[in-house]
């Protein structure tokens, strides 16, 4: 069975909401069933770290996501009530915003810390453009740091939101860095393509 099909009206574009590092598995599960959403197991085996919850109704899907690629964990919420259960949770439990996440960015030069910050902020506002969001990952891009450069583009590539192309072209063709040269030329194609 797909989760997905329990919805009445599925929402293909998931809100996700980032519980601060201090949460853990146990403390979210704890909130999510103090909230009064039901916990089930359809993708343990296929997904060993995912987690489900169903509002009562079951329009909206809650999945704990342990996302392994780029080391952030967050919250996807689906369906009819997403907008509301997404607020529910953000008041329930400790959670990052993009405001946070960039003074995260102003207050500590940690290249580990930064890219931390780049990486969650592609994935809290990836669900809609962001203005305060691109403005963190167009800074990230041009960082003095090739790598942090290069997390950036991971950041942009998890977004692919089109207001990157031209930024995209640019480091592409002028990035003194071969690398971050060849995954801008990477990631601008993802963008401009959609895909």
């Amino acid at each position: 069975m797909i989760v997905v099909e329990l919805l009445e009206e599925p929402v293909t574009t998931p809100i996700r909401v980032l519980p601060t590092a201090s949460v853990d598995y146990e403390a979210a599960a704890e909130t999510l069933a103090a909230l009064g959403f039901d916990r089930h197991d359809y993708l343990a085996e296929q997904a060993p770290n995912e987690a489900i919850w169903l509002t009562s109704d079951a329009n909206t899907v809650i999945r704990w996501v342990e996302d392994d690629l780029i080391d952030v964990t967050y919250i996807a919420v689906l369906g009819a009530d997403a907008e509301a259960v997404a607020e529910r949770i953000r008041t329930a439990m400790p959670t990052d915003d993009v405001a946070q996440l960039r003074a995260r960015a102003i207050a500590d030069r940690d290249p580990g810390l930064l890219i931390d910050v780049l990486y969650r902020t592609a994935v809290v506002a990836w669900s809609g453009y962001d203005r305060e969001a691109f403005a963190l990952l167009r800074w990230g891009l041009h960082d003095p740091d090739p790598l942090l450069r290069r997390a950036a583009l991971v950041a942009v590539s998890i977004t692919r939101w089109h207001a990157f192309a031209e930024v995209l072209q640019d480091i592409r063709t002028h990035d003194p860095d071969d690398e971050v040269r060849d995954q801008a030329a990477r990631v601008h194609e993802l963008v401009r393509s959609g895909n």
